[in-house]
């Protein structure tokens, strides 16, 4: 049976669908209103699968302590077990997880939905236990919850004993690309920490050249009390993403007390979606050496009780961040890829408590919490439609090369060279409503800052943070929505909290966060979405290949009639009760073809 035209395209762009879904899993959804949630609770995410409480959570003791042990003395490596076929997890069991559990190349390791794992390291032992998860380049991890029966890694100390840094983490290694050099090559990096793992030097590497790698799924997963640290100032996060392609899928994730950032993307281009960093002791989102994925509704929350605590050291310190982004160490232009990554719908909730002034916070509070985002070393990231309440600064550029990425024209006019760059490699921090710049930070010999905005290692500093601060104050469709209401309980969201064991962030009825969202004139997000009249103009399209090189295009059925056009609309060749043309006669170059009433426009190669 013959294939109509429109039948024929609607089944290959239905193919192309399923591929792309099957490599992203991914699709962002436009929104009316900015941060991560709306007021109705029949739409809240954040609803049964997570823990806002899992200090006291009474978990159920381990029933299997083989299958993810790795300091059995019966294995060929103390220390490490190696997953090199298809392993299934029994949901009827507890897991311990104990050495490092790595998945090879090959080899597949699938949770299903309710499986507790309860992990705990032990340095005092020979060989040390890490008690981490390493997923390495070509294995696969599918964590398989569900929104009622999440998975969950979780401590295996005792209720109320649970602390940050109780175990390691989850590690993902993928082929995809990234910037950070090793030696002559960027594609067999091994992540920091790793290289003193005396049983196993080269485990960890990640990298490649396949940006669609697929290194499995996770959804509906809790991490908690992770960020074990290998060595000093060398913890690793609750999720390490190194070089991952965007054929995994990460979705439903969250990491609760992680002694480290709670993400971590090292390159790469997997797209995530609702995510939760829960106080976590260093980053939330931490993004570098050219990340380039999207990521969709997300909420961070930050605690007193959790920093970092080299933030004073006299070097290597780090103060805690809701965002922090590079490109790669060194910040040197033309180094590619670039990171880019995109984050939209994301609540980000500071340690400054609702109703209070960052002045109030201790010493050491005021010290080790900082910015709601850290743009710096030539990153070009890219943060919409959020909101940001209860931080020290709101958005910190960092070096010269992130004040020129601005590309706002006082601040170019700061910088040398002061070329723009081009659109795609911008920062963009636009369409976020920030609210408690009057109660944030505020100093009268401090040059470099003034609560909302801040700008450090950049020569003539002074004068740029007036630049940036009015390239964040812009008018506009895309305009920053600052102070539109008191930082009181009751002014933006129900219960954002970090007392609490409850919160919830939702926005509260009259809440700034219910309107404003801007997907449509946002140059970073217009070209991400489609609309359904636009994928049904691209299912009326009546011709195929094209671009076309083998000589003939392809109508899917006889039609009566076309024509071929130039592109000033002279009849160059006709037909009639055809079902393809040959073209064979034409040069290379651009066309038009009419069939059926429709032009649309061809390409001859």
């Amino acid at each position: 049976m013959k294939k109509t035209s429109t039948q024929f395209l609607a089944f290959i762009l239905s193919v192309l669908a399923i591929q792309l879904i099957a490599q992203t899993g991914y699709k962002l959804t436009p929104t009316t209103y900015v941060g991560a949630l709306s007021s109705d609770p029949a739409t809240d995410w954040t609803a049964n699968w997570t823990n806002f409480d899992p200090k006291t959570t009474a978990y159920p003791a381990v029933t299997d302590d083989v299958t993810l042990n790795g300091m059995l003395s019966s294995l060929p490596i103390p220390g490490e077990k190696e997953i090199t076929t298809a392993v299934t997890l029994d949901a009827s069991k507890v897991y311990a997880l104990k050495g490092i559990i790595v998945v090879r190349s090959g080899g597949s390791l699938t949770i299903p939905a309710g499986t507790i794992i309860r992990a705990l390291a032990d340095q005092s032992t020979t060989p040390k236990n890490y008690a981490t998860l390493v997923i390495e380049r070509g294995g696969k991890l599918n964590v398989l919850g569900t929104a009622t029966s999440p998975v969950v890694f979780t401590s295996g100390k005792d209720a109320n004993s649970r602390e940050r840094g109780d175990w390691g983490g989850i590690l993902i290694a993928g082929k995809g690309l990234h910037n950070l050099l090793d030696g002559t090559t960027n594609n067999n990096v091994q992540m920091e920490g790793f290289n003193n793992i005396s049983f196993d030097p080269t485990m960890a590497r990640f990298g490649g050249t396949d940006p669609l790698d697929n290194s499995g799924e996770l959804k509906y997963v809790r991490i908690e009390f992770g960020g074990l640290a290998f060595e000093a100032n060398k913890e690793i996060n609750g999720l390490t993403l190194g070089a991952v392609g965007s054929g995994t899928q990460l979705g439903y994730i969250q990491v609760s007390y992680c002694g480290d950032d709670s993400f971590e993307w090292f390159g790469g281009s997997v797209n995530s979606h609702h995510l939760i960093a829960y106080k976590g002791t260093d980053d939330d989102f931490d993004t570098d050496n050219g990340y380039s994925g999207l990521s969709q509704f997300g909420i961070a929350i930050k605690d007193t009780n959790y920093y970092d605590l080299t933030y004073n050291a006299p070097s290597g310190a780090s103060t805690s961040e809701g965002f922090e982004s590079d490109n790669e160490a060194t910040g040197t232009a033309g180094i590619r890829p670039l990171t880019t990554g995109v984050f939209s719908n994301y609540t980000m909730v500071g340690p400054v408590a609702v109703g209070t002034k960052y002045s109030a916070l201790s010493s050491t509070s005021r010290a080790a919490f900082r910015r709601g985002a850290r743009i710096r070393r030539n990153s070009g990231l890219k943060i919409v439609n959020s909101i940001f309440m209860g931080y020290r600064n709101f958005v910190m550029i960092d070096g010269d090369s992130c004040v020129r990425r601005t590309n706002y024209p006082a601040a170019l006019a700061l910088v040398s060279p002061n070329t723009p760059v081009e659109i795609t490699n911008q920062i963009s921090f636009a369409n976020n409503l920030i609210v408690n710049t009057n109660s944030a930070y505020t100093s009268t010999t401090d040059t470099t800052a003034n609560g909302l905005v801040e700008v450090a290692r950049a020569a003539n500093s002074g004068n740029k943070l007036a630049a940036l601060d009015a390239w964040l104050r812009q008018t506009g469709p895309l305009a920053n929505s600052i102070n539109p209401v008191e930082y009181l309980t009751g002014t933006v969201l129900v219960n954002p909290l970090a007392s609490s064991t409850a919160p919830d962030f939702k926005p509260v009825s009259g809440s700034p966060a219910l309107s404003n969202a801007n997907f449509t004139d946002n140059p970073v997000l217009r070209n991400l979405i489609s609309s359904n009249k636009e994928i049904k103009a691209a299912l009326s399209q009546l011709i195929y290949p094209n671009p076309v090189r083998t000589g003939t295009i392809h109508f899917g059925k006889e039609v009566l009639s076309y024509g071929i056009f130039n592109v000033n609309g002279a009849l160059l060749q006709h037909g009639f009760n055809a079902e393809n043309a040959d073209v064979n006669s034409l040069t290379p170059g651009l066309y038009l073809i009419k069939v059926e009433g429709i032009v649309q426009k061809f390409i001859i190669e």
